[in-house]
């Protein structure tokens, strides 16, 4: 085979599929004896579940299983961190959106059909819907955490300048094209293999292991791409595939659940709301010496990822600046809607707008352009280079990054042309910004900063690479494969990756946290070190 370390004209390994229409997804697959399934999901807010009836519902012709809470063969529980999230629910509603019953048919029509069918009776209960509601309720979804360094009322008492006040940063729905879906195929003995559009197939393994009662070797789950994601696939995914492996586990036939894009809006949850209290004191420089941070978080009913993303919202508060006297409180709210969950940032984009904001109103109340307020609060080299959290910012480059960026953009001339029509305006405004980002990649989690990979060399040179890693359009396969072509020295056409799957690379980390390609990609090029040094060996001989 030719060697060609350069591999110049690489273009995403699914490309020509996705174009020709030949790229397959999980609603794409057919099986002549698949059922269909249907979420009956709460109305209400918060409501009291009095009493139902499936009677009616499962004598649709077609309908194979209508199940409730008091159908499930083990834990009604699928927090994926802490088990407050019950699979079906069970005396209560606790949001609009949230599953009560499962239903499997012949076909999608008769599940609705079904579903009109199925009588509950509710009592209404209060809910709270917002922010202050919750926070004027004290109804914490978890123990508030706290990050402190300096001393920060002292810092204010001998401040030049204080500014304070409030930011809310909104929600925002993932909207991936493809929207949830998983395909439940039963075994032998009790086994499942689960198609699920996850970003982690690991713990889709979990907790459809827990809810049936099964061992997680009875239940290998596989996925090949997703049609998007952008985090609102990491957990909620779990959801699907549960509710899938149940009906197929009672039915004993394949199950395919797929969320119309209504019902995926109203189940799944969305970027966390953030509602952000502060304080700051800085000197007629500019230069920032304290700020109070409260950030508050919509977490929905359930708690979900929802403490990670606060912790990381926290040590993402101070962005790239040093501040010596920092406070930073982070509170989780439970209201009354679909459990919040990972969004792209993961709560840093809500952590470094509260320090923006700040930098934004120190500079108009100096009347100094905000870039420069941005650099004198630069984290530094040798000193000031140590965050509210204790780890040492090493290696920094923002400098010179500042500065070339400044002046290849000419950012000041342009500077100057904006305020120029500014003055000149009214009502027509244009902005202007630069603006650092110091964003922590990988998980804060240690434990899940790991990845595996499979790789078979085959005799006829061609080479077939497994990882834990999961493709959703980001290119990660094709990244692989680049790195196994170059590992082993050959032509980029003889690699195959194929579809990540928890019997081949078990005990993965989410694909998440802007590490799927150096995690992965580094258990690859393992794999292939140790295939060339038994191959050297054998060569040697």
């Amino acid at each position: 085979m030719k060697n060609n370390n350069e591999m110049t004209n690489i273009v995403h390994e699914s490309a020509r599929l996705h174009v020709s229409g030949e790229a397959k997804y999980i609603d794409d697959i057919d099986f002549s004896s698949l059922l269909h399934a249907r979420v009956f999901y709460s109305s209400y807010a918060h409501a009291e579940i009095v009493s139902y009836d499936l009677t009616e519902a499962r004598k649709v012709n077609g309908v194979h299983a209508v199940i409730g809470p008091d159908d499930l063969p083990s834990e009604n529980q699928m927090g994926c961190i802490f088990h407050d999230e019950p699979v079906l629910a069970e005396g209560v509603v606790e949001c609009v959106g949230q599953a009560m019953f499962l239903i499997a048919a012949e076909t999608e029509e008769q599940c609705i059909e079904a579903e009109k069918l199925i009588k509950v009776e509710f009592k209404e209960l209060d809910a709270i819907i917002t922010l202050p509601e919750a926070i004027e309720k004290g109804e914490l979804l978890q123990p508030r955490r706290k990050i402190e360094r300096g001393d920060v009322e002292k810092a204010f008492k001998e401040a030049e300048n204080v500014i304070e006040g409030e930011l809310e940063v909104g929600g925002q729905e993932h909207w991936y094209l493809e929207t949830q879906v998983a395909v439940a195929i039963p075994g032998e003995a009790g086994d499942l293999k689960i198609l699920s559009s996850t970003q982690n197939p690991t713990e889709v393994q979990a907790i459809v292991s827990e809810v049936l009662g099964i061992a997680r070797m009875q239940v290998e789950v596989e996925m090949r791409r997703m049609g998007g994601a952008f985090g609102g696939k990491e957990s909620q995914a779990n959801h699907i595939a549960a509710w899938a492996a149940l009906l197929a586990a009672k039915t004993k036939r394949p199950v395919k659940l797929r969320l119309f894009r209504d019902d995926d809006q109203k189940i799944t949850g969305k970027r966390h709301p953030f509602l952000i209290k502060y304080k700051a004191a800085y000197t007629n420089e500019g230069r920032i010496t304290a700020v109070d941070f409260e950030q508050n978080c919509n977490g929905g009913h359930a708690t979900d990822l929802t403490m990670s993303i606060l912790e990381r919202a926290q040590m993402h508060a101070d962005n790239y600046y040093f501040i010596p006297n920092m406070k930073i409180i982070g509170n989780a709210w439970k209201t009354n809607l679909p459990s919040n969950t990972a969004f792209r940032g993961f709560g840093g984009p809500q952590g470094m707008a509260g320090i923006e904001t700040i930098i934004d109103r120190v500079a108009r109340n100096l009347g100094k352009d905000a870039g420069s307020i941005r650099k004198i609060n630069f984290y530094g080299s040798r000193d000031r280079n140590i965050t509210p959290y204790g780890q040492k910012v090493e290696n920094n480059r923002l400098s010179r990054l500042w500065n070339e960026t400044v002046n290849i953009s000419e950012y000041r001339a342009r500077r100057k042309q904006v305020d120029a029509f500014n003055k000149k305006n009214k009502f027509v405004k244009r902005g202007l910004a630069i603006t650092p980002i110091k964003f922590g990649i990988s998980f804060t989690t240690s434990f899940l900063n790991q990845a595996g990979a499979l790789v078979n060399i085959y005799r006829d040179g061609s080479v077939l690479v497994n990882h834990g890693g999961t493709e959703m359009g980001q290119g990660l396969h094709t990244k692989i494969a680049q790195i196994a072509a170059s590992e082993l020295g050959v032509n980029y056409s003889c690699i195959k990756v194929t579809a990540t799957n928890t019997s081949k690379v078990p005990n993965s980390s989410p694909t998440a946290a802007s590490s799927g390609t150096d995690m992965n990609g580094m258990a690859v090029k393992n794999a292939v070190e140790k295939l060339k040094q038994r191959m050297a060996s054998v060569v040697a001989t």
